[in-house]
């Protein structure tokens, strides 16, 4: 019985106990504790879930999943600086400056003197040409990381955009301050100085390099660039002197005298410079050239001058004997001085090495056209057709080199190939017309013949060319001379006193029987040269016979057949006294 009591009275105070417990510490609190915590690790969760499915979109730069991805972050937790952080450099990246700018300053924000954060901020400023604010961010960067080199580069850039150069120069001045003398920042105050026109600024900078660097060449060349842009050529002078101690076959220096020299009006001095700074190998051959160039059309003004370039030439060729820039501007020397023989032979020893050269082939085939070399004509025209199938004025110069040798078949397949690759060049399709026109006339094919000299007459109705020797084809035929005398008469009204128009008119009328008028033309064309040649006067000859002066017809046969060249029955005709057509 005393057990069961003290059983109960146990029993009893537990229960107080509890009850008491559960009074102190109300039964829902600790609920709301721990779902307020399963809440919050839910979130976290979901967060980091968005926030690496974003970072896996924009490593595969898959950008728009990434940004979605990003911008759920932000919704989640909006206190996070990263995803802010990312999602400006994704825009910037796109190019969509405004935003990536509001979503930095957010992330700058959240974390103030972050130092990424404040970098991207300034670059993202910059790039959007923002570069007032661009520039007070950097000065906010480099108060943070003083020694950073890179962000007095960025600030002074900066300034530079917005042509704050005195700015941009005080930079410089506080890096070099922190970092002690700098060769390359010295030169780049030196170029700002020069910007804002200081010129004294800009050579106090270069000689505070040649304090430590005394020969710095490349420094006292710029110096010397400096004193002439200061108009004190004396001080240039003495520095150009100073680099030839150092190095005495500095090309560019010497040109630099020659310049110097002329413009004080020292010819001789100048060229003595000139031919130092040609001997130099360190100066490019390219300005050599250039300055070449420049003889071109002095030299048939001046002797002294095309002596000057022939010496100077011959320099090049000792140092360069390979270079085939240096041997075609040999070539046009010796063209400009008339000489094309040997201009030719340049040419050709450029062409044995460089085949590709189209300009080359060209010119040589006119050398050869002006000497009147067919067959060279033909021999260049038909090698560089190898090089360039396409090139129409190839194949005409072939195809007047076939029409010399009478070869008028390969002459005519040649201008038909070439005409058909001429484009947007009418000077050059007239010169293939005129030349089929002839080629058909020799084979007597005469109607296309004359379809490609009304061609060319479409194309130039007043080419003496092509009026003159049309209307002779036809005077000779007897065909259509009413046009013939049309077409002559309009080629003397253009050209007065040509011997040759002369005579075709007067043939024309021959040939219409107008026999005193053809021999008062005749007249004129033997005052103007023609007594010169055999078909002029043999035709003088003629028309004398036909108006009954047969002894002086005879005496001008026995002229046109002396002076050789005339026509098939000359022979005959002095033989027998008589005329034969």
């Amino acid at each position: 019985m005393r057990y069961f009591f003290v059983i109960i009275l146990i029993s009893a105070f537990n229960l107080c106990a509890f009850a008491q417990w559960k009074s102190y510490y109300p039964e829902g609190s600790i609920n709301v504790k721990e779902t307020k915590k399963a809440q919050q690790n839910k979130k976290d969760k979901l967060f980091e879930q968005h926030f690496f499915k974003a970072l896996k979109g924009k490593s595969i730069e898959d950008y728009e999943k990434a940004i979605l991805d990003f911008d759920k972050c932000t919704e989640i937790n909006p206190k996070s600086p990263q995803p802010f952080y990312e999602l400006a450099m994704i825009y910037a990246e796109k190019g969509r400056y405004e935003i990536a700018t509001e979503k930095i300053k957010e992330a700058v924000k959240i974390e103030p003197n972050n130092k990424w954060y404040e970098l991207l901020l300034a670059e993202i400023l910059f790039a959007k040409q923002d570069f007032s604010s661009a520039a007070k961010q950097y000065k906010k960067l480099i108060k943070m990381d003083p020694l950073n080199e890179e962000l007095y580069f960025n600030l002074s850039e900066a300034y530079l955009y917005t042509n704050q150069f005195k700015k941009a120069i005080r930079v410089y001045d506080d890096l070099q301050k922190k970092k002690g003398f700098d060769k390359m920042l010295c030169i780049q105050k030196h170029k700002l100085y020069r910007e804002l026109n200081d010129i004294n600024g800009a050579i106090n900078e270069l000689l505070s390099i040649l304090i430590v660097f005394p020969e710095d060449i490349e420094v006292m060349e710029m110096l010397s660039e400096l004193y002439i842009l200061n108009d004190e050529q004396e001080m240039a002078f003495k520095v150009f002197k100073s680099i030839l101690d150092i190095d005495p076959k500095n090309g560019r220096i010497h040109l630099t005298l020659a310049d110097y020299y002329r413009s004080k009006g020292e010819k001789e001095n100048s060229y003595k410079e000139l031919k130092l700074a040609f001997m130099s190998t360190k100066l490019n051959v390219d300005i050599k050239l250039r300055i070449l160039f420049s003889y071109y059309q002095l030299i048939p003004l001046s002797e002294e001058m095309q002596d000057q370039a022939y010496e100077l030439i011959d320099i090049l060729i000792e140092k360069y004997p390979e270079n085939p820039k240096v041997r075609v501007v040999y070539a046009d020397i010796l063209y400009s001085d008339n000489k094309h023989q040997k201009a030719k032979s340049q040419y050709l020893f450029v062409l044995e090495k460089e085949k590709n050269k189209r300009e080359l082939w060209t010119q040589v085939l006119f050398i050869q056209a002006e000497e009147n070399d067919f067959e060279g004509i033909l021999r260049t025209s038909e090698e560089a057709l190898e090089y360039f199938p396409l090139e129409p004025l190839f194949y005409y110069f072939k195809g007047i080199s076939k029409k010399w040798f009478k070869n008028y078949d390969d002459a005519i397949t040649s201008l038909l190939t070439g005409v058909e690759f001429v484009f947007d060049n009418e000077a050059l399709i007239l010169e293939f017309y005129i030349s089929l026109a002839e080629s058909y006339n020799a084979k007597k094919t005469y109607k296309l013949s004359d379809q490609y000299y009304e061609k060319a007459l479409e194309i130039d109705s007043n080419n003496v060319l092509v009026l003159n020797n049309y209307s002779y084809f036809l005077s000779v035929r007897k065909t259509n001379l009413e046009k013939a005398l049309q077409m002559s008469f309009r080629c003397n009204e253009i050209v007065k006193d040509n011997g040759t128009y002369q005579d075709t008119y007067a043939w024309v009328l021959y040939q219409l029987g107008e026999y005193q008028k053809s021999k008062e033309w005749l007249s004129k064309a033997l005052l103007n040269e023609g007594d010169k040649s055999a078909v002029i006067v043999e035709h003088y000859g003629d028309v004398l016979y036909k108006l009954g002066d047969f002894k002086e017809a005879v005496v001008q046969w026995k002229k046109a057949q002396k002076i050789g060249g005339a026509g098939k029955f000359i022979d005959r005709k002095v033989r027998e006294g008589a005329l034969y057509e």
